[in-house]
C-alpha cells in the first residue's frame, strides 16, 4: 500500500468504508501520506464515527510525530 503525490487525489476520493484501517502494509510515508489520513479522519467525523489507524509503521510514526499530527491520528 502506497500513498504519495501521485495518487493522493484518488485516495482523498475512496476513503475507507469501515471504521478502522490497517497500515501494516503502507510501504512509505511522506507529508502526502499525512494529508490524506487527516482527510479520511475528517471524513469519518463528518459521518458521526472516528476513523482508527492499526499498526502504523515506524516511519509513519515518526513523521507524524516530527509534524505535531499524531494525536489527530490517535498514533
Amino acid at each position: 500500500m502506497r500513498i504519495s503525490f501521485d495518487n493522493a487525489g484518488a485516495a482523498l476520493g475512496n476513503p475507507p468504508a469501515t471504521d478502522s484501517v490497517d497500515l501494516s502494509k503502507l510501504a512509505d510515508a511522506d507529508s502526502a501520506t499525512l494529508a490524506v489520513l487527516i482527510a479520511w479522519s475528517a471524513q469519518a467525523r463528518a459521518r458521526g464515527t472516528t476513523l482508527r489507524y492499526l499498526n502504523a509503521p515506524p516511519a509513519l510514526r515518526n513523521l507524524a510525530h516530527l509534524s505535531d499530527v499524531d494525536g489527530l491520528l490517535g498514533l
